[in-house]
């Protein structure tokens, strides 16, 4: 039975944090309220518990903007003319316009996050509230992890950013202006991942399973310095991953499945996920029903309507199909047939047990034990230990079932290999996007994403948008290396009157 963390932080983050309006412009009366009610440790606990669960309004729409705008998953009905598939058409084939509703969602309910945790962390930062110090420096753990992490997907998905860390009123909200990246890693997503890095739990009893972890805290941190990328951010990247892999608790598991069984949650190969809970509380995840094949109702949903709004490219199917042996690809995806038309679709998230429409008991998994292998072996593609990279992607391959890899004899065939590896362990896992960006720095060409990108939309995979009716053909003009930031929302723009918010060029 899944723990009570999910259950509870849910329910306070319903009853604590109610939605605002206009983004960060308009701070919500929620959060202003909540200053001097975070005065016991308990009072604190709940509103950590909240931040947790702040996090799954944010995780329910992030694989449109990781997974849907790379080259893994697609739009697979052509001839659909809902609302939501023209939108999530202008994310895959960016042409997105900055006044999207589902863009403006994403972007409130982070920025509502981030307002929760800068809600609670003045009273955990007071001593007075909270007598064990390790316990005090857990909690602030915890919220600086979150804070962080949610900041780490800002800037790489939308640039330059607003830097908020404490509570403040609509006025003041108006005159902070778009901080560069670099600011944003260097003085909040560093050095609070640091603070978690050195201070987080090793580990929790089964009653608190799913909270941040040291392990979690120093996995994020690695991957916040290969984002940042350079050889200085590398070196630093790397004694944080071997770390990670020489923690004794964390390994991959025999079977590739087990890790996304609903009845194996939060097995040892998880270093941090988003939790949630299936049934009836209203705090299940919705992934199952957003990529269950369309035309599958009552076969593969007993309640709810299958969406199919995220499927496997062809392209992405043909590399798993070139080895048949690999053990990876059916607990990956799998192809529905009705009426002798093809549904491709992601098994990652299955539910079979799902009660309630969007209510399934899947959690999300960030980060694994798997991930953190092939990260590693991606600096050592880069830092002069290129053949012996493959003795990392080997440990990925040997569970696979496939064949291993010899040395390889170049930066660029280690690269390649690595990023290929990557692709297929974590397909479906809303990793590919963050890989592509780092391809820009490892293979030190910036063009390299949008490369990929283009020839898999207009070559590779050509057939699947050229068929597009009423959905938009792609337009290779909106492929260009602006667009891999999304728009900041236009009602973020329209509604400050203090100043002028700089749009992101292309938009």
């Amino acid at each position: 039975m899944k723990n009570s963390i999910i259950i509870i932080g849910a329910l306070v983050a319903m009853l604590s944090f109610p939605g605002c309006e206009d983004f960060i412009f308009d701070q919500p009366e929620s959060v202003l309220t909540q200053v001097g009610f975070y005065n016991t440790s308990i009072r604190i606990n709940q509103g950590i518990l909240g931040c947790y669960a702040g996090m799954t309004s944010v995780m329910n729409d992030e694989w449109m903007y990781t997974e849907l705008r790379s080259d893994n998953t697609c739009i697979f009905s052509t001839g659909s003319s809902s609302n939501v598939r023209q939108y999530l058409s202008g994310f895959a084939h960016f042409s997105l316009i900055s006044s999207e509703p589902i863009l403006q969602n994403y972007w409130y309910n982070t920025f509502q996050n981030i307002s929760n945790v800068n809600a609670v962390l003045p009273s955990v930062l007071d001593n007075s509230y909270i007598t064990l110090e390790s316990k005090r420096a857990q909690y602030e753990s915890e919220l600086r992890f979150i804070r962080a992490y949610h900041y780490f997907n800002l800037v790489n998905l939308f640039g330059d950013m607003f830097k908020i860390t404490t509570v403040i009123g609509p006025n003041d909200a108006k005159k902070i202006v778009r901080s560069p990246v670099s600011e944003i890693y260097n003085e909040i997503i560093i050095p609070d991942l640091k603070y978690a890095a050195q201070n987080a739990p090793l580990a929790y009893s089964s009653a608190d399973i799913g909270r941040i972890t040291k392990w979690a805290a120093k996995s994020l941190l690695a991957k916040t310095y290969m984002m940042i990328g350079g050889v200085e951010n590398l070196a630093l990247a790397k004694p944080l991953l071997e770390e990670v892999l020489a923690e004794s608790s964390i390994g991959l598991l025999p079977n590739f499945a087990d890790v996304f069984s609903t009845s194996n949650e939060m097995n040892n190969e998880i270093i941090f996920a988003i939790r949630y809970k299936g049934g009836s509380l209203g705090i299940g995840s919705p992934f199952w029903e957003y990529f269950a094949p369309e035309n599958s109702a009552n076969l593969f949903l007993k309640v709810g309507s299958p969406d199919g709004n995220n499927n496997p490219t062809w392209e992405i199917m043909n590399l798993f199909n070139r080895n048949p042996l690999d053990k990876r690809k059916d607990a990956s995806f799998k192809v529905y047939i009705r009426s002798a038309k093809t549904y491709p679709y992601i098994t990652k998230y299955i539910d079979n047990n799902i009660t309630q429409a969007m209510q399934a008991e899947n959690d999300w998994i960030v980060i694994r034990r798997a991930d953190i292998v092939l990260l590693y072996a991606e600096i050592l593609a880069q830092d002069g230990n290129y053949s012996t990279a493959h003795n990392q992607v080997n440990i990925i391959r040997d569970r696979a079932g496939i064949a291993n890899m010899q040395a390889f004899t170049s930066p660029e065939m280690a690269l390649d290999s690595v990023y290929q590896e990557r692709r297929l362990e974590l397909a479906f896992e809303n990793q590919r996007w963050f890989d592509l960006l780092r391809m820009a720095k490892s293979y030190n060409n910036v063009n390299m994403p949008m490369d990929i990108l283009k020839q898999h939309t207009f070559h590779t995979d050509s057939i699947l948008y050229t068929a597009f009716n009423p959905l938009p053909v792609p337009d290779i003009a909106n492929y260009v290396n602006a667009h891999l930031l999304l728009p900041v929302p236009q009602t973020e723009i329209d509604t400050n009157n203090e100043m002028v918010i700089p749009q992101n060029d292309g938009y």
